[in-house]
């Protein structure tokens, strides 16, 4: 694996893989967040604005609001009605 990115300070980095179009999204879990651990399937949009008010208007429960970082991306943690986490991705700046 490569690192594309890496954010120290929000304990994240994403990893190049072999496959194309294919990347690894890594995480640190903060203490006490409690819960099972796991992976969350992350699906890359266009549009997150579009993609969050249409799964709203199905009824889909997202976890506060959309998060950016600057110039690299925007991300909406939503969840199933198991209460899986899932999350959408709209890459920001040139790769946009």
């Amino acid at each position: 694996f490569e690192v594309n990115y890496r954010v120290d300070e929000m304990g994240w980095a994403e990893l190049a893989t072999n496959v194309p179009g294919l990347t690894i999204g890594v995480s640190k879990v903060e203490e006490g967040a409690g819960g099972p651990g796991g992976g969350t399937l992350t699906l890359e949009v266009k549009d997150i604005a579009a993609a969050r008010a249409h799964a709203e208007a199905l009824g889909v429960r997202f976890d506060g609001e959309t998060m950016e970082i600057p110039g690299m991306v925007k991300l909406a943690t939503f969840f199933d009605p198991d209460g899986n986490s899932f999350m959408f991705s709209q890459t920001l700046g040139p790769a946009a």
